[in-house]
């Protein structure tokens, strides 16, 4: 027989796709955004109060960063429907009590209506990005190749490429300094200023000095730019130059040793006092059959489990080494495995990218 109890058909409506992840992620992921956005509003405890005083003066801070994150008019209807909730208590009267539900409720719909809108515009945003990401066979050259980009949000500032030109193949990592949409539009930039210098540029160094003169130009003081791009001859020889960007790791087979391949070279955007192009220097490999060679975001170093402890430099290396006989793609899959095990429920707090190629 149909169940016709209407408080069960409503509680099935509202429960029917809710799962113990999405209130787990509510929780522990969800919760935490929310304060990390509201933070910087929040001035810092008191050391001298005591723990009563400081956790009062903690929700007073964080009302007044809520309240002043609506618009005027919002934050004044919001207001008006406190006002009506605390009549409606000391002057019993049901009608002050529903129109502060009402109120609430409206605003809510409004909220909502803009995060659904903004979310809407950063799905297409996401989409975009992504489609910018190489297409390209797992084999370059001399090199069987694996490669992984997964932003913080919903779009991120890491940048990677691999481009064929001038006989030679390209690979680039880059990353600029925030997450979110702003990163986001300064990478599509970089992306297009490294197309137009290649068809006039083929060395790496000439290319890097002039991505900064162009990049540059019009980027804000609270943003820098990190890159690493190396250029793969047809003989397999690799050259090698970075800006502020993390070393690569170059693993030989036959001494089964790590080098770090760090060349000199200065973020862009810093203030470098006219040092970046003196300074800036080429890298050259040769690498042999079964070497590996990897280049990654510092969101990989960076990703932290709850306790604050960071995955580091240490770990990736003895994951790689872990995984030496294995293909590109097998040792991504290995490293991302064990990042995700470190990382546990811990919210991720940067964009990562990785490139992996072996020489066959």
């Amino acid at each position: 027989m149909t169940d016709r109890n209407p408080i069960k058909r409503l509680f099935d409506l509202y429960t029917s796709d809710l799962s113990y992840q999405e209130i787990e992620k509510l929780i522990k992921q969800e919760a935490n955004e929310v304060y990390e956005f509201f933070k910087s509003d929040i001035p810092k405890p008191d050391p001298s109060k005591n723990k009563i005083i400081k956790g009062f003066i903690f929700a007073r801070s964080l009302f007044n960063a809520f309240i002043l994150r609506l618009s005027p008019a919002r934050r004044i209807f919001y207001l008006i429907a406190l006002f009506f909730f605390i009549i409606s208590y000391s002057e019993p009267n049901s009608l002050y009590l529903l129109c502060s539900f009402l109120i609430l409720n409206l605003l809510l719909a409004f909220e909502l209506a803009d995060k659904l809108t903004a979310k809407s515009e950063l799905e297409v945003a996401r989409k975009i990005q992504f489609d910018l990401i190489p297409d390209f066979s797992t084999q370059i050259n001399n090199y069987k190749v694996a490669t992984f980009y997964e932003p913080a949000r919903e779009v991120g500032g890491d940048y990677f490429d691999i481009i064929q030109k001038n006989d030679k193949t390209y690979v680039i990592v880059g990353d600029i300094s925030g997450k979110g949409m702003a990163a986001a539009l300064h990478m599509v930039r970089v992306q297009s200023i490294i197309y137009f210098l290649l068809d006039s540029f083929s060395d790496v160094k000439e290319i890097i000095i002039n991505l900064k003169k162009y990049f540059s130009k019009k980027l804000s003081r609270e943003f820098f730019l990190t890159i690493i791009i190396a250029s793969i001859e047809n003989d397999g020889k690799i050259n090698i130059v970075r800006a502020g960007h993390p070393p690569a790791i170059y693993y030989k087979h036959n001494s089964k040793e790590f080098i770090d391949i760090s060349p000199s070279g200065i973020a862009i955007g810093m203030n470098d006092k006219g040092l970046f192009e003196k300074i800036i220097e080429t890298h050259q490999i040769t690498p042999e059959v079964n070497d590996i060679i990897v280049f990654y975001s510092d969101g990989i170093l960076e990703s932290m489990n709850i306790f604050k402890n960071m995955f580091g430099l240490e770990n990736l290396k003895k994951v790689i080494q872990n995984n030496v006989e294995k293909s590109p793609e097998e040792i991504k899959n290995a490293i991302l495995n064990s990042l995700y095990l470190f990382r546990g429920n811990a919210i991720q707090n940067d964009d990562l990218t990785l490139v992996i190629m072996k020489r066959t």
